[in-house]
């Protein structure tokens, strides 16, 4: 996740409201959008591509001329004014990849909550996802300014924070599926009471021992540290 600082940073900074704020308006018009499940890539695909060329628009021209008054552009106006206050060039760029990493996950939270969809990740909607990052990657590499990159990363992550714990749901549930020489198990996570926490994965090479298990025998321990009163 990229450096986008909150009031929990200094107490004062307002990056993310200001962010968020575009970003749950663009949600909701991509949510109303998606009439079928298949349907939110051409979604996606649209608004990811739009709101890179009105932010290549705002980078290249400075203040971005005459908006097109969209929620893309207003979302890419978000990002530009938010990282230009830095000083630095290509600023925006964490700003991007910060608004649709909310992006991706506020749409599904929206459906399920109009009552559209039941569950607010499935592995349809996971792929259907990274289409549309991977489409966006691929279509915004000749800008030369690392709006490319941030999709790549945004899917990279989506993988590994999101897509990782749900596979691991996935193994508890009907089986791991992985046997070749090399393969990860997972172990069980618990407090120091003996609470369950979660899971974590092994790196492993095939043996017997292993090969039929879902979750390995033993449990890692999260022991409490007690924070010291300060004096």
């Amino acid at each position: 996740m990229p450096y986008v600082p909150s009031k929990k940073t200094d107490g004062k900074s307002t990056d993310r409201e200001i962010l968020n704020s575009a970003v749950e308006k663009l949600a909701k018009v991509a949510a109303a959008k998606i009439t079928n499940n298949l349907s939110l890539i051409e979604v996606y695909k649209s608004i990811f591509v739009g709101v890179a060329q009105e932010l290549r628009r705002y980078s290249v021209i400075q203040g971005g001329g005459v908006s097109s008054g969209s929620e893309e552009a207003i979302l890419a106006r978000a990002i530009y004014e938010v990282g230009a206050k830095y000083g630095y060039e290509g600023a925006y760029l964490g700003e991007l990849n910060y608004a649709f990493t909310r992006f991706i996950q506020r749409v599904p939270q929206i459906k399920v909550k109009n009552g559209e969809w039941t569950q607010e990740l499935r592995y349809w909607l996971y792929a259907a996802t990274v289409e549309a990052l991977t489409y966006t990657a691929y279509e915004t590499k000749g800008l030369g300014l690392g709006i490319n990159g941030v999709f790549e990363d945004i899917k990279d992550e989506y993988k590994r924070r999101v897509n990782t714990a749900y596979e691991a749901e996935q193994i508890m549930k009907s089986g791991d599926c992985y046997d070749g020489p090399y393969y990860t198990r997972l172990v069980e996570v618990v407090d120091d009471k003996g609470a369950h926490v979660g899971y974590q994965e092994v790196m492993l090479k095939r043996e017997d021992a292993t090969l039929n298990k879902d979750v390995l025998e033993g449990k890692v321990v999260l022991k409490r540290v007690l924070k010291k009163k300060k004096k």
